[in-house]
């Protein structure tokens, strides 16, 4: 077993986590597109002018939405969080951000 990853190297893989996690609207517009052009293809074999098209980019809605979802879970679970945290004063500031005296 390998040790504790170096603090740079942490934070590199949880840039690259977080980036995972962002791409997954890109991931969304290629499955609509390869929807939209099943649909196209899928009419003009068929004869058909919408019905297709119609069908499989409401098939697609559910499909973008998984896919999205576990993309981003999946890449937001592996992100670590750092290993010193000096003392809980820090999270326990009000809204401003101020400490209460």
């Amino acid at each position: 077993m390998a040790g504790p990853k170096p603090p740079f190297k942490r934070r590199a893989m949880n840039l690259t986590y977080a980036a995972i996690a962002g791409q997954a609207g890109c991931l969304t517009l290629i499955i609509v597109f390869s929807a939209l052009l099943g649909g196209l293809w899928l009419d003009s074999q068929l004869g058909q002018r919408g019905p297709c098209v119609f069908g499989t980019l409401v098939l697609s809605i559910p499909i973008s939405l998984y896919a999205m979802l576990r993309l981003a879970l999946s890449a937001i679970s592996k992100i670590q969080l750092p290993e010193n945290t000096d003392s809980s004063e820090e999270h326990n500031t009000g809204s401003s951000g101020s400490k209460e005296v």
